[in-house]
């Protein structure tokens, strides 16, 4: 196989899983920053990088190849020993501008995302939902006694030093999925389920401090919070089901005031001038949004209780 350098600013990091081949893996997705597009880094053994345990919206450098066993166009095989870390994390303080100014411009609904799979077989994506209708709970399946086992093992085959510092991989038992309509005439409603790390993080965190609220507290957040900012549904395709979206990762700068039904009526006003008006939507409005980036959650580390 033949590594190239890569310079990648990661945007995706999911809840680590169980893997019969890797043990313990996390899908990330980030970047290219040389040629401005998607790509998929997996498998990572995100927990066992030691130092070199980058953050969202932080730029990597690495060597990276195309997977063998995965025909997906985006997808890399990253060697973890090249991973370096460039700089700090990328700041929203400037209402991010920066980061979405790297990031890839977001398609028009998953209906043109789901097109360009068909046509180009187009992975990985980005769009903005029109509504979001609700966040769904439900009982995730429990990880299967080989999986737990291969956990299990992998902790015996580590250092001493190693096993104190990482706590055994713990399973989420809730699995949670938006329902959301797209800007799109054809749509008639989905419901994804969301594999973001932040999520999975949250119910970890919450379920601990507040065990009788850890629910509502999630649903302020997510169905509340996030739709009430620009939200932007980075989504992906399942390795074993090419063909299948799921959600990867959530961006979600702040919404601009004159966003959503006030610009709605604003251009039902106007009328004629619908098309003028939406071309001044932008930068401008931005300067007078009162609302900035939350830092909080950039600071949330996957696992904060460990080491």
């Amino acid at each position: 196989m033949v590594y190239e350098p890569k310079r990648i600013l990661v945007v995706v990091k999911t809840y680590p899983n169980p893997s019969q081949t890797h043990i313990e893996t996390v899908c990330c997705a980030g970047v290219d920053l040389d040629t401005g597009g998607w790509v998929r880094m997996y498998p990572i053994t995100f927990r066992r990088l030691a130092d070199n345990r980058f953050k969202k919206y932080q730029v990597i450098e690495c060597q990276a190849t195309k997977p063998r066993n995965d025909a997906r166009p985006e997808s890399l095989r990253v060697d973890q020993d090249s991973i370096k870390l460039i700089g700090q994390v990328v700041p929203s303080s400037d209402r991010w501008r920066r980061r979405m100014a790297l990031l890839p411009a977001p398609s028009g609904s998953l209906e043109e995302i789901k097109a360009a799979n068909i046509a180009a077989d187009v992975s990985i994506g980005m769009f903005r939902p029109k509504a979001i209708r609700r966040l769904v709970k439900e009982h995730a399946d429990a990880w299967t006694e080989k999986e737990r086992t291969a956990l299990r093992q992998e902790r015996l085959g580590l250092g001493e030093e190693e096993t104190r510092e990482l706590s055994e991989l713990e399973q989420i038992p809730w699995k949670f999925s938006y329902e959301f309509d797209c800007d799109a005439a054809e749509c008639g409603g989905h419901k994804l389920q969301i594999f973001d790390w932040e999520l999975g993080q949250s119910y970890r965190r919450w379920s601990r401090s507040d065990p009788t609220r850890w629910e509502e507290m999630i649903r302020q957040k997510y169905e509340r919070e996030l739709p009430a900012k620009d939200l932007h549904l980075v989504v992906g395709t399942l390795a074993a089901h090419p063909k299948t979206f799921v959600i990867i990762g959530l961006v979600y700068p702040p919404r601009s005031q004159m966003d959503g039904a006030y610009v709605q009526q604003t251009l039902d006003l106007v009328g004629q001038q619908r098309a003028v008006a939406g071309k001044r939507i932008g930068l401008e409005a931005q300067e007078a949004d009162a609302l900035a980036g939350d830092e909080r959650d950039e600071a949330m580390e996957l696992f904060p209780d460990e080491g």
